[in-house]
């Protein structure tokens, strides 16, 4: 769901026109998620020295991948032993000047080939000067404080670093980026593991890759990660047994005994959504969802660390509004599409990529499904979701993100099959199909599997 920020939104004084009273009678019961103010205002410095491990979910169709990164900062060098859960592999060593491909068991490789200075290693800092914290609640089970920093046209990219060790973990990104080499090549990264160490072995590594290196042609095409993986002789066994030593329960097998996602007839929910643009910040909302009675669903929106009322989006079956005041009227363009419909992950063809079983954090006493929608007519696409076996939402992220809408939605209560007064679902008379403007979603065909549309 597309979540536009319009000027006006934030002063809505016609809420009771809205006949939105009931609603927000219902925050008390289903409060929405809480900003803290950060506890550092000034990026944090990363350890000179470090060992991680990402599961990578890239921009476009594809499967999951699993890395293991270590870092060194004295030299500067980075490797990165990028494992598909479902095929191929590369192991990489980046330095200053110069990336190579590395042969033979992961413990100690015996072969060398250089490809040119194709990634550069990370800058010691991932995040600039110009990054900013929105502030701090959790993701899942974590509290991570939540840093944005400037991207491409006015967009950002987001960091989300643990509040007890300030260390990375999760990052996402709107467009493929040189920094840092291999994570930004994917649009959003999980780090289970982030952790400084006190040595590397890759000034030998670095040593014996400038003493034995073989010059390897690389066709001009090769720029990711993924597209180096033909270079690389690891074998089907050790992919496996390295995926399994390095994100425990985490299988591509399991998902076959997976069923689609399919949403109740009525829920409420609530959830931290993160907005594409660097100027705006994230949102806490509380959704309503009732298919067969009052055919809507309502996302009430607040903002900020004393959170301030932002606004509605009220979509029915079919289309979508955004109430609101601007320039001291009241409006209600019909610029989405309608609501989601119950059984989306069917519509729009979703598939299974990967799911991680009873991880401590990642999936913690239950199993999470992680799977990818195609967005229909717009080339390879994706939105990638994590549920758990049970059907409870985690995570939505669309991948490379357009607009200056939403681009990421984690979920925090979840109460499938609670239903609430019809009332709360009231809109003002002027909320109606015919006021539709011209650059409206409401009949967008991109959006007709997920959502209703007319």
């Amino acid at each position: 769901m597309k979540i536009r920020k319009a000027s006006g939104l934030a002063v809505i004084a016609g809420i009771a026109a809205f006949a939105l009273a009931p609603a927000m009678a219902q925050v008390a019961a289903v409060p929405p998620p809480s900003f803290a103010a950060c506890r550092a205002t000034a990026p944090p410095q990363f350890p000179e020295r470090w060992r991680s491990v990402g599961l990578m979910m890239p921009f476009l169709e594809g499967q999951l991948d699993i890395a293991e990164f270590v870092y060194d900062g004295t030299l500067p060098a980075m490797r990165a032993s990028v494992y598909g859960l479902e095929s191929g592999a590369v192991d990489l060593l980046i330095t200053a000047g110069e990336t190579y491909v590395l042969s033979g068991p992961a413990g100690s490789p015996n072969g060398c080939l250089s490809i040119g200075p194709r990634f550069k290693p990370p800058a010691a800092q991932w995040l600039t000067q110009q990054a900013r914290c929105t502030g701090e609640t959790r993701v899942g089970s974590v509290p991570v404080q939540w840093w944005k920093t400037p991207g491409t046209d006015g967009q950002a990219t987001w960091h989300w670093l643990r509040a007890d060790t300030a260390m990375p973990w999760r990052s996402m990104f709107v467009s493929r980026a040189a920094d840092p080499a291999v994570v930004a090549d994917y649009a959003m990264t999980y780090f289970p593991v982030f952790a400084p160490v006190a040595e590397t072995n890759l000034p030998a590594l670095v040593n014996f890759c400038k003493a034995r290196a073989k010059p390897a042609g690389v066709p001009a095409f090769a720029q990711t990660v993924r597209d180096l993986m033909p270079l690389s002789n690891v074998d089907h066994a050790e992919r496996a047994a390295r995926i399994a030593a390095l994100v425990p329960g985490l299988s591509h097998n399991a998902c076959a005994k997976m069923t689609p996602v399919r949403w109740p007839d009525h829920f409420v929910a609530t959830a931290v959504i993160t907005p594409i643009s660097f100027s705006d910040d994230p949102y806490s909302g509380l959704i309503y969802y009732d298919w067969p009675d009052a055919a809507s669903q309502f996302a009430i929106l607040w903002q900020g660390i004393s959170p301030s009322f932002r606004g509605v989006v009220a979509l029915r079956k079919g289309i979508g509004y955004q109430p609101g005041n601007a320039a001291g009227n009241f409006l209600c363009p019909a610029i989405y599409p309608g609501m989601v419909r119950p059984d989306w992950a069917s519509a729009a063809q979703c598939q299974c990529k990967g799911v991680v079983e009873n991880h401590p954090t990642l999936s913690p006493g239950e199993s999470t499904q992680i799977f990818a929608c195609p967005i229909k007519w717009q080339g390879k696409r994706i939105m990638w979701n994590w549920y758990t076996g049970a059907g409870r939402p985690i995570v939505f992220a669309e991948a490379a993100a357009r607009g200056v809408g939403a681009m990421l939605a984690d979920y925090h209560e979840w109460l499938p099959g609670h239903k609430v007064p019809r009332a709360n679902f009231n809109l003002p008379k002027e909320c109606t199909p015919e006021n539709i403007p011209a650059n409206s979603d409401a009949s967008n065909p991109s959006c007709s599997d997920c959502h209703t549309t007319r």
